[in-house]
C-alpha cells in the first residue's frame, strides 16, 4: 500500500476565509450559510467559530424565533 503525502494549498486559511466572510456581513450570518458559502463541513466551521470567539474576533447571539446562532463581527455588537 503506497501513501501520498499531500501538502497545504497556498491562500487562506478556513479560520481566516469564515473571519472574511462574517466581516463582510454586519447583519450577522449563521454557521450553515457559512458552511454552505465556504464548501467546508459545518463541524470544521463550528471549529473555526469556536476559536475566533474565544480569540475576541466574533460574538455569537442566539436567535430566539429560529434557535440558530447568528454570529457579528465583534465590532457591530451592541
Amino acid at each position: 500500500m503506497s501513501f501520498t503525502i499531500i501538502s497545504s494549498t497556498p491562500g487562506l486559511t478556513t479560520k481566516e476565509r469564515v473571519l472574511k466572510l462574517i466581516s463582510t456581513h454586519p447583519e450577522g450570518i449563521t454557521a450553515k450559510i457559512l458552511s454552505d458559502r465556504l464548501n467546508r463541513p459545518i463541524s470544521m466551521i463550528n471549529y473555526c467559530l469556536k476559536d475566533l470567539k474565544g480569540a475576541k474576533f466574533i460574538q455569537g447571539k442566539l436567535n430566539i424565533e429560529n434557535k440558530q446562532w447568528i454570529y457579528y463581527p465583534i465590532s457591530f455588537i451592541d
